[in-house]
C-alpha cells in the first residue's frame, strides 16, 4: 500500500532539473551544480545498500552496481556495461547521447564536458539515475546519465582524486 501511494506523489529532487544553477570550474568547464555528492559515497556502502534493500532487478540499480564496480576496480569496461542496463541497443544508445550532447553544447559549448573531470561526471550519472529510480520527471535522466557516463569513460579523475581513499589535496597553500 505505501509504494503505490509513494508512486503517485510526484517526486522533485531539488537541484536536478534543467532549471538548475550553472556553475564553472577552474579549466572554464560549466555544467549544472550538483546539488549531492554521491560519487564520494564509499562504493562499497553504496552497493550494499542498494541491494540490501531490494534485490529484485531493476534496471537502474544494475547500472549503479556496475558504477561501483567502475569506482572500486577502475576499469571502464563497467561504465560501458552499467550502459547496456539502460538502454536497448548501441544505436539507441548513441542516439540518446547524441541528443543530450546536442542540448549541452547549445547550452555550453561543443566539448565542454571534456573540461570537467570524471569524477564529477560520475556524480551526475549517480544523481540522474537516483532521480530516476524514485520518480523524479524534471528531465531525461537515463539519457542524462548515459551521456555522463560517455563522459566519464572519455575522461580522466581528478590529480589526487580516490574514490575509495582519502588523498590529500594541495590548493596551491
Amino acid at each position: 500500500m505505501v509504494d503505490k501511494k509513494k508512486k503517485q506523489e510526484k517526486v522533485v529532487i531539488e537541484g536536478v532539473g534543467k532549471d538548475a544553477e550553472v556553475v564553472t570550474n577552474a579549466k572554464g568547464g560549466k555544467q549544472s551544480k550538483s546539488p549531492m555528492a554521491m560519487h564520494l559515497i564509499d562504493p562499497h556502502f553504496l552497493e550494499h545498500l542498494l541491494f540490501q534493500i531490494d534485490d529484485k532487478y531493476e534496471p537502474y540499480r544494475e547500472a549503479i552496481r556496475e558504477i561501483t564496480r567502475f569506482m572500486i576496480l577502475k576499469d571502464k569496461e563497467f561504465l560501458l556495461q552499467a550502459m547496456i542496463f539502460l538502454t536497448t541497443s548501441e544505436c539507441d544508445t548513441l542516439i540518446r547521447i547524441a541528443k543530450v550532447l546536442q542540448e549541452g553544447a547549445e547550452h555550453y559549448a561543443p566539448n565542454n564536458w571534456r573540461l570537467i573531470p570524471q569524477e564529477e561526471h560520475i556524480n551526475h550519472a549517480l544523481i540522474h539515475l537516483l532521480a530516476a529510480e524514485m520518480g523524479d520527471t524534471q528531465d531525461n535522466h537515463i539519457d542524462h546519465a548515459l551521456c555522463r557516463l560517455m563522459m566519464a569513460y572519455a575522461t580522466q579523475c581528478s590529480p589526487n582524486f580516490s574514490y575509495t581513499e582519502y588523498k590529500e589535496v594541495n590548493n596551491g597553500i
